[in-house]
């Protein structure tokens, strides 16, 4: 996709500190043995909330791009670093799943990535994808767009870093950096700023 559509990045840190609070409290009450609560679930539902608001980047072209249709279906999908390789299994229809059916199909795909194991339909029609470098290490990336798919987030590492609060007092907080890339032909950089920022929205102040 690099050599087929013109990639911009936009680079913006997100303070996951009451997030993380509310995954905790996700894990305590609702993870097992058998459903692993991540933090990846609550960064995909905030994107398909984002996404109501920007219908632009759920869009896809057609191959000779003379045609863009806006898609109605949030199909959100996550790199995963199988032993095949470099799968993105996407969820479908997140904007009708509630945060531990998001997290049984974080799971589930995950676990059949990993295995080599997994259906073909859980491969095609993605919308958008969650790349999760900071798992295995790293700040920041350029993410390369999962074609024909608009638009790409890589998530950084968590990090605790010294921020000044609203008083001026040097305080810790939890910091990661978010990585877009944007297929510029569809979205430009006001765009992606401005979705990113809604995302963010629910991201740093947990409803």
């Amino acid at each position: 996709s690099v050599a087929t559509i013109p990639h911009f990045t936009f680079i913006e840190e997100l303070d996951v500190t009451e997030l993380m609070l509310v995954h905790r409290n996700l894990y305590e009450q609702h993870g097992s043995h058998e459903l692993k609560i991540t933090l990846m679930p609550l960064f995909i539902k905030a994107l398909s909330m984002a996404l109501n608001q920007f219908p632009l980047v759920n869009s896809r072209a057609n191959n000779d791009f003379t045609e863009l249709t806006y898609l109605a279906n949030h199909n959100i999908g996550m790199a995963v670093d199988g032993k095949t390789g470099l799968l993105v299994p996407n969820i479908k229809n997140v904007q009708q799943l509630g945060l531990l059916d998001i997290a049984r199909e974080v799971t589930r795909l995950t676990m059949a990535a990993r295995s080599g194991k997994i259906n073909p339909q859980e491969l095609s029609g993605g919308t958008i994808t969650i790349s999760n470098i900071g798992a295995i290490g790293g700040t920041a990336a350029t993410p390369i767009i999962n074609k024909p798919e608009v638009a790409i987030v890589a998530l950084g590492k968590i990090q605790s870093l010294p921020r000044f609060d609203d008083q001026g007092n040097v305080v810790s907080r939890k910091i990661m950096t978010v990585s877009w890339s944007g297929d510029h032909r569809v979205i430009d950089g006001g765009t992606i700023a401005r979705f990113n920022n809604v995302w963010m929205g629910y991201l740093q102040n947990p409803p």
